[in-house]
């Protein structure tokens, strides 16, 4: 029985989502479980920030021999942060 046009082209389609829709649950998965390991085994301390901190000056009190823009990413990632401004009296956590 032979397919119309229409109907191959709702197949490939629907095919080509199911793979892409697996390959991003998969990559996700992996992403979450590595980060998983590694956040467990991460040290920290809290600090409160002071008026007119920043996370450059945090970086080179805390981790002077350390690339600041890396070290302010990691205070990013590991605070769910959407930006690099801090608020006076925001409690956040910095890696040791």
């Amino acid at each position: 029985m032979s397919q119309t046009p229409a109907a191959r082209k709702f197949f490939r389609t629907a095919v080509v989502v199911a793979l892409a829709t697996t390959s991003i649950f998969g990559f996700v998965n992996t992403a979450t479980a590595n980060g998983q390991a590694s956040s467990s085994a991460a040290k920290f301390e809290y600090i409160t920030v002071s008026a007119g901190q920043t996370l450059w000056d945090l970086a080179e009190q805390v981790a002077p021999n350390t690339d600041p823009q890396d070290w302010m990413q990691d205070v990013v990632n590991l605070n769910g942060l959407t930006s690099t401004d801090l608020k006076p009296g925001q409690r956040i956590a910095i890696p040791q």
